[in-house]
């Protein structure tokens, strides 16, 4: 039995949280005072495709007793605050499973935890929070890629594997990291630019959404990631005509927007001339407001 924070139990924190506790685990997850209240009291609801599980893992504003192992699933516009309900004496040299967009958030979690592990990972997930304590997975997708350059990324990747969840590896955080921006960052940016699923967005948009698969594939080079334009044009092209992005879905209900750390990498690896279609997107999405 492994000892496992969640810090954040929304949509993608809250499976985790169910279904590694139902695995048997030790889980504790970290959230508001009403959100630690609910579960506390209720429990954790999942509901997905192969049925339904209640737990009851311990839940709390902070981190005050040890872990072994921390995944943070908040978003990224989120990260900084969320920090406070973990304070580095109490995590001690646990090792860190961070699940957020973009690319930046290791080294900070590096500078915040110098004696933890940090194993970056990315998840793909269809899943949403109803409310505090229940989470529905809407499909049965749930791919987990983690970096296995490191004892504890092995670890990591066992113990994910061993709960039931679908998890593949890569040698390298740039890797596992870049070919999640890779696929991400399209999607996200045009169907929020354009109000619109990737169906009518893909269809109305093609030579657009070519461009963003290709300036993101050449910032991925830059970082000595490769990437395949054609495969991910062709995955996104494989997508349900009707399925959103979740930076469309926080646009349409209001939250703020993961703009900088989905498109900013890719700006900053290429310049604005160089990225000219992601700067393009970016400039709407921030017009819309």
């Amino acid at each position: 039995m492994t000892r496992i924070g969640v810090l954040g139990p929304g949509g993608v924190g809250g499976v985790l949280a169910a279904r590694l506790g139902a695995a048997g685990h030790q889980v504790s997850v970290l959230a508001t005072e009403r959100t630690a209240a609910e579960i506390t009291l209720r429990g954790l609801h999942l509901t997905a495709p192969d049925g339904e599980t209640v737990t009851a893992p311990v839940a709390r504003p902070w981190l005050t007793a040890p872990v072994d192992l921390l995944i943070v699933a908040v978003k990224a516009t989120d990260l900084l605050p969320a920090l406070a309900r973990v304070p580095a004496p109490a995590l001690g040299a646990a090792t860190i499973v961070p699940l957020l967009n973009g690319i930046d958030h290791p080294a900070l979690l590096r500078a915040a935890y110098p004696e933890a592990s940090v194993v970056p990972a990315s998840i793909a997930i269809e899943a949403t929070r109803h409310r505090a304590g229940v989470v529905e997975q809407l499909t049965t997708m749930a791919d987990l890629v983690v970096a296995d350059d490191t004892p504890a990324g092995v670890a990591a990747a066992e113990l994910f594997g061993a709960a039931g969840l679908a998890v593949s590896t890569q040698p390298d955080e740039a890797t596992v990291l870049w070919r999640k921006m890779a696929f991400l960052a399209p999607l996200a940016l045009l169907t929020t630019a354009t109000d619109a699923p990737i169906g009518p967005a893909r269809d109305q948009y093609p030579d657009r959404l070519r461009a963003l698969v290709d300036e993101t594939a050449a910032a991925a080079g830059l970082a000595g990631v490769r990437i395949e334009p054609d495969r991910i044009v062709a995955r996104l092209a494989a997508l349900p005509p009707t399925m959103q992005s979740s930076m469309l879905k926080d646009r349409r209900s209001g939250r703020t927007l993961e703009l900088d750390a989905i498109a900013g990498p890719i700006v900053r690896a290429l310049g604005a001339e160089r990225a000219a279609a992601t700067v393009e997107v970016g400039r709407q999405i921030l017009a819309a407001g």
